[in-house]
């Protein structure tokens, strides 16, 4: 190229009209506008065609690309990508009756017993397992700040460990529910899945407090423990129904639909269904049976001024 007076530019702008036209303007049609390229197409698309070509030197005079350009055929990508200004080669995956995260873990032994990377090159994994990735890092963080807050809220709420810790407990037997339900559908863990768990937290523990509630206002009007736990379970038992219901019911279309999204639906709504219908009769059947084991000899915490008040209401 330095001996004729061609620079690479040039050379590159005679391939560039070979295989796709040089821009030169633009043409309209009403709103419609399109492209003017210019061509200059070799007799045949091949490497001997291409070399066929002349660049202008800078004297003004062609010569054949040949004299310049060393041509060969060969395989190669058609399109040179990039990623935060490297270039990338894209592998894309379509996952069918496989659940996302096995597989992932799968393919990575694989290939990385097969592959031999040259000095530079990485392989990353993205896309929906990278989403996964980081959900399921915040997940992380998450769950245990949920789990602590309900705590918090029940022993704020029973002012003792006790109750709130029976009442807490209708959360693994609901989430044992839901994970029936995803084996039973044949449907892998995901992060719908997950927040169809922290959403079966809350109702399992909702129940709870209603009949922890309603026992403890039997054993305030003076009935013994198990008098007060069957009181409380009767006059709770349509209270908790009709919250299983309501959200069962609520659910059952989004765990049936097979539209246009379905596949973060379902398994939200299939944790949700199964995980209640476990966790209703677990309320029901359990919760009586602990909190008759783990309130025996419990007192009910009494507020000093409650109790001064009362003292001086006797008094008069």
């Amino acid at each position: 190229m330095a001996r004729y007076g061609v620079k690479v530019k040039h050379a590159f702008d005679v391939l560039a009209a070979s295989r796709e036209g040089l821009r030169v303007g633009e043409v309209y049609e009403n709103e419609r506008r399109f492209d003017l390229r210019v061509f200059v197409p070799p007799t045949r698309p091949n490497a001997d065609a291409l070399s066929d070509l002349f660049v202008e030197t800078e004297h003004g005079d062609g010569v054949p690309m040949r004299e310049v350009v060393t041509f060969g055929e060969g395989d190669g990508p058609s399109v040179v990508k990039r990623l935060n200004r490297e270039r990338l080669i894209r592998v894309d995956v379509n996952l069918r009756g496989r659940d996302l995260v096995s597989w992932v873990e799968e393919a990575r032994a694989k290939v990385g017993r097969a592959a031999n990377k040259p000095s530079g090159y990485r392989i990353e994994w993205g896309g929906q397992f990278e989403n996964f990735e980081r959900a399921s890092a915040r997940l992380a963080l998450v769950i245990p700040a949920v789990v602590a807050v309900i705590l918090g809220m029940l022993f704020w709420m029973f002012r003792s460990l006790r109750p709130a810790f029976a009442v807490f407990l209708l959360v693994p037997f609901a989430t044992t529910g839901g994970i029936i339900g995803l084996l039973a559908r044949g449907m892998p863990f995901s992060l719908p899945a997950a927040v169809g768990f922290i959403a079966l937290g809350g109702v399992s523990v909702l129940n709870g407090v209603v009949i922890a509630t309603a026992t403890r206002s039997a054993m305030l009007e003076g009935a013994p423990l198990d008098t007060a736990v069957t009181i409380g379970s009767a006059r709770s038992i349509r209270a908790v129904l009709t919250t299983a219901a309501v959200a069962g019911l609520g659910f059952l279309p989004m765990a049936l639909s097979t539209s246009a999204g379905s596949e973060v639906q379902r398994p939200l709504a299939t944790v949700v269904i199964v995980g209640i219908f476990f966790s209703t009769a677990l309320t029901l059947l359990v919760l009586p049976g602990l909190m008759v084991t783990l309130l025996a000899g419990w007192k009910e915490p009494v507020d000093e001024e409650e109790e001064e008040g009362r003292e001086l209401a006797a008094a008069e």
